[in-house]
């Protein structure tokens, strides 16, 4: 047996999991999206084209979900990568403490969105919850953090940063130790103070980490389900209600699978379309845009 065919078969089966797994699933969805497919009748799946598109489209419930979809990964990555950033920063200047803290840090990150989702569900709540016995001994009104409609995504919204600075970290602390200290002795010299040094050297030197923070997260977030379904189920009424939840309503609690199918598609290329504009306009694989 040569070692090209040798080296054939050995990615075969990666390849197989991949067809199976992703390519035919997303095929399947791609087919269901152009039918009209509901669990609820009998009759075989009907083609009708782009009437799910239409339909998505033209749905006010779609582009609200749309809306806090992109309200919750803009929050949720913009804070996530600052919170990090300031944990990085502080963690790199106590090389004693560094090694401890890391570990600390890891916990919000190695626990299962599930369990992390009904803690903050007990945490949260309005007779109970740990957080609104904080509030009462300072003094304050318990709040409602899951009934009341102008604060529930943002409550979910919490517990998903909570579960992200972890990687944010790591990465810009890694980035931070990777930084040689003749730079900053150079720039002090020159007559640079600490504030220039951060913008002009250290800022420039993390941008490949940024990018990595950022496309990392904003993938993360726009796949965020367990959280929201488990905490808020997309309440009260819609208030809460992203894209990921309202799919699951659509395909599960209305067994409308073509749209439900439609807006699964739409999903897909919508995250690969942010993510490669992040990567084109930020040029860390060599993709840059020329303006």
């Amino acid at each position: 047996m040569s070692e090209k065919i040798f080296m054939r078969l050995m990615t075969l089966p990666a390849l197989l999991v991949f067809l199976f797994l992703g390519v035919y699933p997303t095929v399947e969805a791609l087919y269901n999206s152009l039918t009209d497919y509901r669990l609820t009748e009998t009759a075989p799946r009907q083609f009708v084209f782009l009437k799910n598109y239409i339909q998505m489209f033209t749905t006010l419930r779609f582009w609200e979900a749309l809306g806090r979809t992109l309200l919750f990964v803009l929050f949720s990555v913009l804070l996530t990568y600052c919170i990090g950033l300031l944990i990085a920063f502080v963690l790199n200047k106590a090389p004693k403490l560094r090694n401890f803290f890391r570990i600390l840090f890891l916990v919000p990150m190695i626990i299962a969105p599930t369990i992390t989702a009904l803690n903050f569900k007990f945490m949260y709540n309005n007779n109970f919850g740990i957080f609104n016995y904080i509030l009462n001994k300072v003094g304050i009104q318990s709040i409602d953090f899951l009934g009341n409609p102008d604060i529930s995504l943002m409550s979910a919204l919490l517990v998903d940063i909570w579960q992200g600075i972890p990687l944010a970290m790591l990465i810009l602390l890694a980035g931070l130790e990777s930084q040689p200290r003749s730079l900053y002795e150079a720039a002090m010299l020159d007559g640079a103070n600490s504030l220039k040094c951060f913008r002009h050297v250290t800022m420039p030197l993390l941008r490949n980490f940024s990018v990595i923070v950022i496309v990392l997260r904003t993938m993360d977030s726009l796949k965020v389900y367990e959280i929201i379904q488990l905490l808020t189920g997309g309440g009260p009424g819609s208030s809460s209600e992203t894209l990921n939840i309202y799919i699951s309503k659509v395909g599960f609690n209305w067994f409308d699978m073509g749209y439900a199918s439609s807006l699964g598609i739409f999903t897909l290329y919508f995250v690969m379309f942010i993510t490669s504009r992040i990567i084109k306009a930020t040029g860390i694989f060599g993709t840059k845009e020329v303006a």
